[in-house]
């Protein structure tokens, strides 16, 4: 089931915010796609930008954590190597998913489980338990 963005995620900074909007989006499309068997080539292309865009995004983050002196850096860095891990290990799951033509449709469904995981119980707790913590300390900061 997709996920929303709502103003409970904001960080009131609004670039962060527009990265974390992409993250669910990408998400949120795998999610749609595995449902589609007939789609898996899609699936390649965006599980490629859903790694790309969390790097570039951890990057960004980091680096205003760092410049406005952010006391949980550490704490928000080992979540985006957790959760770099966990995608990297859900991108495997799905190059093998596309490459095997004899995938079921029960096989796509436990991958959507699976991104439904990281997408409801990893990312959006990290945005509320940790992201948040951001608050006032870059709200206007890029």
């Amino acid at each position: 089931m997709p996920i929303k963005w709502d103003s409970r995620l904001s960080v009131n900074n609004h670039t962060i915010d527009m990265e974390h909007k992409l993250l669910l989006t990408l998400l949120n499309t795998l999610e749609i796609i595995l449902r589609n068997p007939h789609e898996k080539e899609s699936l390649r292309f965006f599980i490629d930008q859903l790694m790309e865009s969390a790097q570039e995004h951890f990057d960004h983050e980091e680096h205003l954590q760092i410049k406005y002196l952010f006391p949980f850096y550490e704490e928000n860095k080992e979540g985006h190597e957790a959760l770099t891990v966990e995608l990297k290990g859900i991108r495997n799951e799905l190059y093998k998913y596309i490459d095997d033509a004899n995938t079921s449709q029960e096989e796509a469904d436990n991958m959507s489980k699976k991104i439904n995981h990281v997408l409801r119980d990893w990312l959006i707790d990290h945005i509320m338990k940790s992201d948040m913590k951001m608050k006032g300390f870059m709200n206007d900061a890029r």
